[in-house]
């Protein structure tokens, strides 16, 4: 194995690694409930989505996050129950949903920031400042360049003309309610 190999293994085994934990309703429930919002932590993503994004279509923040439309409407509810989120209509198209965070989901949103900040402090707590300032730089530079080859193969087909998904042999995947 060459040092590129074993380089790219350790990030993509490290990424991997991190996202299971990160997202994690486990964690995601701990944190909801030290910063005091009383959401189910499955609905953590999209107001997390919400807040960085700003208010858009509902179905555009469900293609986002890679979850259904039905899927997403059950979290929008649940959101817009306990006073979250705003919904309106389009003004382009009156089929369509903008929704937006609230007051009070900013609020949410802010803590869980906040919240998420102190973790990665802890995690970094014996680093240099010029080495949290490398990292920074690396992880933006990193994150930059996977959304445009990620976007790139989402969006063309594989090699052998056919989509992705359309594979009969190949069950598709189901995301939670």
């Amino acid at each position: 194995m060459t040092t590129r190999e074993t380089d790219e293994a350790i990030v993509l085994s490290g990424l991997t690694r991190l996202m299971a934990q990160w997202s994690s309703l486990a964690l995601q429930a701990r944190y909801v409930h030290d910063v005091g919002v009383a959401i189910d932590p499955v609905d953590v993503r999209p107001l997390y989505a919400l807040g960085l994004g700003g208010r858009m279509r509902a179905g555009d923040l469900a293609s986002d996050l890679h979850v259904s439309r039905p899927t997403m409407s059950k979290q929008l509810t649940r959101l817009a129950a306990a006073g979250l989120i705003t919904r309106s209509a389009d003004p382009h198209d009156g089929r369509a949903t903008i929704v937006a965070l609230s007051a009070s989901g900013t609020r949410a949103f802010d803590a869980l920031v906040a919240r998420g900040l102190e973790m990665v402090d802890r995690v970094m707590a014996d680093w240099k400042p010029e080495e949290r300032h490398q990292l920074a730089g690396l992880v933006h530079r990193f994150v930059a360049t996977a959304s445009t080859v990620v976007t790139q193969d989402a969006e063309n087909p594989t090699s052998d003309g056919d989509p992705v998904g359309s594979n009969p042999d190949i069950p598709e995947t189901r995301d939670r309610p």
